[in-house]
């Protein structure tokens, strides 16, 4: 159970940069702060990754993120329910706010802009 929240904190944190490190590199491209879209004409004849191979990596991760979210979530569901974290309080105030990070990260991946984010770094 300590496992689940450590990967979700883990997860949530992840996810924060990445977003974060695709607008920096909107802002860099386009010379201000914007939320890039696919196809825009800011950035239509740049290179988003410029030879950082890890850049790759953050759109996977950000475009994966509302699947692995839910996957996070059914797993705590199903810790909840099968009663692991009954006689720990510590340990299931952990889990409850690991999970409220990672429906936070659902939500906020399934906005337009998070959409609109995914769709420019898998451009």
């Amino acid at each position: 159970m300590r496992l689940v929240v450590f990967l979700e904190w883990v997860f949530a944190l992840v996810y924060v940069g990445c977003v974060l490190l695709a607008l920096f590199r909107a802002a860099d491209i386009a010379g201000h702060w914007y939320i890039p879209a696919q196809g825009d004409a800011f950035t239509e004849d740049a290179d988003i990754a410029a030879g950082r191979w890890w850049f790759l990596l953050v759109g996977m991760f950000v475009s994966s993120a509302p699947m692995s979210a839910g996957l996070g979530l059914f797993s705590s569901a199903m810790l909840f329910l099968l009663g692991y974290g009954r006689g720990d309080r510590r340990l299931t105030r952990a889990l409850i706010l690991s999970t409220l990070a990672t429906t936070a990260v659902l939500a906020v991946s399934l906005t337009p802009a998070a959409q609109s984010l995914s769709g420019w770094l898998l451009d």
